[in-house]
């Protein structure tokens, strides 16, 4: 009598953790991969308004150096998750294709203002790197709205 519950037992226990080993590794559906596409977009948005705070702190003189070099880099940081969550998974189909074609050039862009801003040595790159900071976080953010 013990035997067969034992057996019972395993078996259960051996389905439970097949179900799970199908589900882990099964490719991402269109839900999914939408999911980590948004999830991308948001970090990317979130660390492109924090370079364009940043910058205005810099553009009103209330920051110091060590304050300014640790945000771009946290902001870098969080742009390189953005990107690579994005870029890891293929798409699996042609409509998840297009998001990513649309939220993997923001990324980039945003690391590209970002950069800028992190670098630049006068007044006027400054403001031209938050303007650009500015306007790829409005693109991400109205992606995040109508696909969030």
């Amino acid at each position: 009598m013990n035997l067969r519950r034992l057996t019972i037992a395993l078996a259960g226990v051996l389905a439970l953790w097949a179900g799970f080993a199908v589900r882990v590794s099964a490719p991402p559906d269109r839900s999914d991969y939408r999911r980590t596409a948004v999830q991308a977009a948001e970090s990317a948005h979130d660390a492109a308004g924090t370079g364009a705070l940043v910058a205005r702190t810099q553009l009103d003189g209330h920051a110091f150096g060590t304050f300014i070099a640790t945000a771009y880099y946290d902001a870098a940081r969080t742009l390189s998750g953005a990107a690579k969550q994005i870029a890891e998974q293929a798409p699996p189909d042609d409509a998840s294709a297009r998001l990513r074609d649309e939220v993997l050039p923001l990324v980039q862009e945003a690391v590209r203002a970002l950069g800028d801003a992190s670098r630049a040595s006068t007044e006027g790159a400054l403001r031209a790197a938050l303007a650009a900071l500015d306007d790829v976080a409005g693109k991400l953010g109205d992606i995040v709205d109508q696909y969030g």
